[in-house]
């Protein structure tokens, strides 16, 4: 999908769980943050795709009980679901775990998985999420020299190494800079403004 749907409107379309194109879109856009929060909860890779799994079911059930509020962000009710079921499935872990423990007699060390705080991962994460989509949306607007000039100033090197590595005036790659971080910055407020 190349537009993105407003919240509320595809929130409504889906919790009508006729238009299955609006669930393929929330999974687009969704699937990968609820990833990343089960990963900043010390979950394992394997665990945290499960995890996921188990939050879309979730959600796919939920959905059509949700009332939206305006008032409210979305993103913070995905994240207590998300959080919820990550903290679900640590217990369950658990408790597999004492009760091979038991039953084999072994006394292997219970790996401490600590559970930060949901919202701080959630609020970081989202920062990080909604930059790599507006990123991969905005890389399509400019040319590939553009592109490759400000992701050379974004890892640190200097304006003068870029300019001389393309063989083009220094102002000339901080005009291309100015451009992409202007687009970044448009994309990342529509963003913003439509999935939080």
């Amino acid at each position: 999908m190349e537009d993105f749907q407003t919240r509320q409107t595809l929130l409504e379309r889906i919790r009508t769980r006729h238009d299955e194109e609006s669930w393929e879109d929330f999974v687009h856009y969704y699937r990968h943050y609820i990833y990343i929060i089960c990963r900043r909860m010390n979950l394992p890779h394997h665990d945290s795709e499960e995890v996921v799994q188990q939050v879309l079911v979730k959600l796919w059930e939920k959905l059509p009980e949700f009332k939206y509020d305006t008032k409210r962000r979305f993103r913070g009710w995905l994240c207590t679901v998300t959080g919820n079921a990550v903290k679900d499935f640590m217990r369950k872990q658990k408790s597999v775990r004492k009760t091979h423990e038991s039953a084999t007699d072994e006394k292997c060390p219970l790996q401490k998985a600590s559970l930060p705080d949901i919202e701080e991962i959630a609020e970081k994460e989202w920062q990080n999420y909604v930059a790599s989509l507006a990123l991969e949306k905005v890389k399509k607007n400019f040319s590939k020299q553009v592109f490759d000039i400000f992701l050379a100033l974004n890892e640190g090197r200097s304006r003068i190494e870029v300019a001389e590595e393309h063989k083009l005036p220094p102002n000339t790659i901080s005009v291309y800079k100015k451009r992409v971080v202007s687009a970044m910055c448009s994309e990342i407020r529509r963003l913003e403004e439509e999935l939080s």
